[in-house]
């Protein structure tokens, strides 16, 4: 088969057919404005193949054979034209803009469709509104971006897992995150490393400045070509192609600064000494002691140097004074009509606004296509990129470097007797010892990429193959100095290490035949799909290390401790999808796919999942074919089916381990086995209005969705007397339902243009059936029959009892009639748990405005979330009233001191801690200023003489203003302990110590030669 491939290749490549040619040259301009347009697309109707694009001053000039006779146009934002050759040698073309994007180009899986032509609800975002965006990974320049697309950082830690749900959770023990593609790859975004610490993001290995657009399938219509993994919707990656007849290079280099987009209020050295006093004498016995020991023995014994006079800001020493960025980035694009290549280079380095947290990313890409013939081109996509993560750990682990803040204030940074060193003797852990005495790093070795060919036997017929990977390469390294690892047991140092590499591969090959018969226009796809995965993982521990300059494996004293795993799935599919439309004006949609998956029951191994969608546009019908306000009128409406599947891979099997006990090896089972384990499946309604007015000044899209999960994949509470607990089974359904509104305005047009573009997102989650069970996550989150998922769960807070201080809470216990009794207790032990939050939003939106004159352009981008709780779940010690010696929230000068104070903050009692209720809930709710950009491009008339095509200078800002009564650090936020919990993918909104997302201002230059 190779040797045949081989030889087709080498024989196409040899038939090149000679045509006679003729120069053209143009120049393409705005309407509105005469400025000319860059990269606008231009190509031969009557062969598609041969085309360019527009320069920096808007002009092209390309060799055309003589039975070229018409040039169609297309661009972004604007209407596609045609324009007639004739005879002539020089066009001047000018194109008018078209809100609408009608004739805009969609990639859809598998294939591409004009937008006017899809039936489906399809998201795009180019690679142009992300570009240069001063974040890690992509998934964080799209916040905000599509409407019902909610996308929130788990915290400000650099490479950080990100959470995207596109319409709803749609899962509770499998996986909540959509589906990725790049060039036609399914890649692998779950995190490798597979031992306790924070989630790391994978995706942030990919580099977004090579994106050109992003679509993002949210209906089961759009989705369910991709079937047994499209539940969570599916994100399309298409990354950037080479020109024709134009080579274009561009240099972008930038730099910034950062800095926490809020901090938290703590007690100053003075307000702590007198709580803590009050807190002690509000206690004590009528002799001042409290367990035997008086208010200067406790601070003594607990709290050394707190007489010392100090008034440290702990929270100031949690942050890093150079925290910022520095970016290059290198395209080159060019080729002639037959060969088309894109090269990059990228280069990022940040600095976390958290000590010692980094990021680096090195990175290429190499994308050429080459066109043998008018039957046959191949190409090749592919991106290679090197991350190194310096880590934190997890939010509760005593080493999180915001924990410091819970250190009293009277306590010093330096040692009095050694000013040069820290102080060792704080309450709690000084994450500052991290620094010098320990390393944690991780990093990543990443190949996406895939070949590919397309071959055109007949006329309207097209073969597609292609062969794609996904190859990861992982290391994990964690140090611990003397300095650090001897509180640990390990007083000679510590060192792990731990490898895992992923191999992703896999083919798609599918053909397309397009047909048109008067008013009747036909597209079908058919084809199958292979994916296999393997994954393998080595870990090895050491320890006494002759000092802290030797820190490789091979000084240990002893290696004491090591393991390893390996492991695989693979899934094989058959799709189909046809594509009908009459009169351009009834538009009809079949898709479906059978997908068989190795990890499912071997009597349950094969799913199918089909959608159909229909269109009407409404506004070529002669009723409205000439109402001068309405310009495009569509109506949309889908049913389909998709799945979700397991986390582990092997969840159908019953699993053994090996295992030792006193130096012998033994086996363990360690998994139940369910041959009937098979897919959760869901099912979703679309329906939907696109519309564009007054000429397309206005125009947007409304959605009303429903879906609903059943099958879920749940991990069961089974029979103990089985040797198990639990067993995954298919149990139980939720739903999702909701409104989707976008919404873009051409306010202003001409020299100075105004536009605004605004989406909204309202969404409603609610667990149906789980049969009764009840599901637990970390704290206080939970999911239950009758609620969203993810819901707080604990004792209502009722406030302060005005008389004494005590805290209050309802009782909430079902009396005779049914009715909850809402009297109080001061003994939260009688009070019953309730739902007291939901950090599942009302609604979110994001509102852009961009302003252009003359080379200079303003663009403002809010984003917003309404209604999401949040529960801080540090606030039993931050706001406990010194059950401990923690630094205690500013809040706290509010408390109860006398009988008829009225106040939300019980009496401060030493050693009397605080308990999990509603008193730590708080309204989650923001408007956060996500970017602004200003940028100023200098006239040509300025930069030719340097031999510069394009010469823009741009400052850009994130995060710069958030609006929000959230009283913690950022409200943006969910605890990455959710990571290392059971069940963890229910856990929301949650804080813990968790660090702010940082505040950047980022200067640039961007250069095209």
């Amino acid at each position: 088969m190779r040797s045949l491939l081989h030889t087709l290749v080498c024989c196409c490549l040899s038939i090149i057919t000679i045509h006679a040619q003729k120069s053209l040259t143009g120049k393409i301009t705005d309407t509105t404005d005469g400025l000319p347009l860059i990269g606008v697309s231009i190509l031969v109707k009557e062969a598609p193949q041969l085309g360019t694009i527009s320069d920096f001053e808007g002009h092209f000039s390309f060799s055309l054979p003589d039975s070229a006779q018409t040039l169609v146009l297309s661009y972004t934002g604007y209407r596609t034209k045609e324009i007639e050759i004739l005879a002539k040698n020089h066009l001047e073309i000018a194109l008018s803009e078209s809100a609408t994007l009608l004739d805009e180009v969609v990639v859809t899986g598998y294939g591409s469709q004009l937008r006017s032509n899809v039936t489906g609800n399809i998201s795009k975002i180019s690679g142009e509104t992300i570009e240069g965006t001063p974040v890690t990974s992509f998934e964080s320049a799209l916040q905000g971006q599509a409407a019902g697309v909610f996308i929130s950082s788990e915290s400000g830690k650099l490479g950080q897992n990100i959470n995207v749900r596109i319409r709803g959770t749609a899962s509770l023990n499998a996986g909540v995150e959509p589906l990725y593609v790049i060039d036609g790859v399914v890649i692998n975004s779950q995190e490798q490393m597979s031992l306790k610490h924070p989630r790391l993001n994978p995706l942030a290995d990919i580099n977004f400045n090579d994106i050109a657009s992003i679509e993002i399938l949210k209906d089961a219509a759009a989705a369910a070509i991709y079937g047994s993994r499209a539940s969570n919707g599916v994100i399309l990656i298409t990354t950037k192609r080479g020109l024709a007849n134009e080579t274009q290079i561009t240099l972008d280099v930038s730099s910034g600064w950062s800095s926490p987009t809020r901090k938290s209020k703590w007690l100053n050295a003075k307000q702590y000494l007198e709580l803590w006093d009050e807190a002690f004498n509000n206690v004590a016995d009528a002799d001042g002691i409290v367990d035997g020991f008086t208010a200067e023995q406790w601070k003594n014994n607990f709290i050394p140097g707190w007489d010392g006079g100090y008034d440290t800001n702990w929270e100031d020493e949690i942050y890093n004074d150079d925290a910022g960025q520095k970016q290059v980035q290198l395209n080159i694009a060019g080729g002639n009509e037959k060969t088309k290549y894109y090269i990059s280079g990228g280069w990022l380095d940040q600095t976390g606004i958290i000590i010692t947290n980094s990021f680096k990313r090195i990175s290429g890409r190499l994308n050429l296509t080459h066109q043998s013939s008018k039957k046959l081109d191949f190409g090749v996509n592919m991106s290679l990129a090197h991350s190194l993560h310096g880590e934190l750990q997890h939010d509760g682990g005593f080493a999180n470097p915001v924990q410091m803040s819970a250190i009293p204030p009277v306590q010093p940074l330096y040692d009095p007797e050694n000013p040069d060193e820290l102080f060792p003797s704080t309450v709690y852990f000084n994450a500052k010892f991290y620094e010098d005495n320990a390393d944690w790093k991780t990093g990543y070795h990443r190949i996406i990429g895939n070949t590919f060919l397309n071959w055109k036997p007949i006329k309207n017929l097209t073969l597609h193959t292609d062969l794609g990977t996904d190859m990861y390469f992982g290391h994990f390294s964690r140090f611990y100095g003397s300095g650090v690892a001897r509180d640990s047991g390990e007083p000679n140092g510590l060192k792990i290490e731990f490898t895992g590499n992923t191999f992703n591969y896999s083919t798609n090959n599918y053909a397309t035949y397009a047909a048109t018969t008067g008013d009747h226009h036909l597209l079908m796809t058919l084809g199958m799909s292979y994916q296999e995965l393997k994954e393998r993982e080595v870990s090895i521990f050491g320890r006494n290390f002759p000092n802290d300059n030797f820190q490789n494996l091979d000084s240990a004293g002893e290696i004491f401790n090591g393991g390893g795993a390996t492991s695989n799935y693979s899934i094989l599919s058959y799709f189909s999808r046809l594509n009908y439309d009459f009169d351009n004006k009834y538009l009809l949609s079949l898709s479906a796919r059978m997908d068989g998956d190795s990890r499912f029951g071997k009597d349950s191994r094969y799913g199918f999942f089909p959608a159909i969608s229909a269109g009407w546009i409404l506004s070529k019908e002669n009723f409205l074919k000439n109402n001068p306000n309405l310009s495009y009128l569509k109506l949309r409406a889908s049913w389909g089916l998709t799945g979700n599947t397991p986390l582990d891979h092997f969840p159908s099997l019953g699993l053994f381990e090996g295992t030792r006990y006193a130096g012998n090896a033994g086996i363990l089972p360690i998994q139940i086995p369910n041959p009937n384990l098979k897919w959760e499946k869901t099912k979703q309604i679309n329906i939907g209005l696109d519309f564009g007015l007054l000429e397309d000044r206005i125009s947007g899209q409304v959605d009303y969705y429903h879906k609903t999960t059943d099958d879920l994949l749940l991990q069961v509470n089974i029979p103990s007397t089985s040797g198990f607990t639990t067993q995954l089974q298919n149990v139980g359904s939720m739903e999702n339902k909701g409104w989707e509104a976008m919404l873009t305005s051409y306010n202003l047009s001409g020299q100075f243009k105004w536009k605004t573009s605004l989406n909204f997102s309202k969404n409603s989650n609610r667990v149906t059936n789980i049969q009764g069970q009840i599901i637990e996550s970390g704290s206080v989150t939970r999911a239950m029959e009758g609620f969203p998922v993810g819901v707080f769960f604990a004792p209502e807070y009722a406030g302060v009892d005005p008389d004494n201080g005590d805290a209050l809470f309802y009782l909430n216990t079902k009396m005779d009639n049914g009715e909850l009794d809402r009297s109080t207790t001061n003994d939260i032990n009688q009070a019953e748990r309730v739902v007291i939050g939901d950090p599942n939003p009302d609604f979110t939106y994001g509102i852009t405005n961009t302003f252009s004159w003359k080379g200079i352009e303003l663009q403002i981008f809010f984003q917003g979330v309404y209604g999401a709780d949040i529960y801080n779940g540090a606030g039993r010690w931050q706001l406990d009233g010194f059950g401990w010696f923690d630094n205690q929230d500013i809040r706290m000068l509010n408390r109860w001191q006398n009988p008829g104070d009225q106040t939300v903050i019980p009496q401060v009692r030493f050693l009397q801690s605080s308990f999990q209720s509603s008193r730590f809930i708080e309204d989650g709710t923001y408007l956060r200023l996500k970017n602004l950009a200003i940028s100023y491009d200098l006239p040509s008339r300025w930069i030719e003489k340097m031999g510069l095509q394009k010469l823009k200078l741009y400052l850009q800002g994130q995060n710069l203003i958030t609006l929000t009564d959230y009283q913690g650090w950022d409200p943006e936020v969910s605890t990455d302990l959710s990571n290392i919990r059971a069940n963890g993918g229910i856990a929301l909104g949650e804080d813990f110590y968790t660090p702010p997302q940082a505040k950047t201002l980022v200067f640039g230059l961007k250069v095209g030669f």
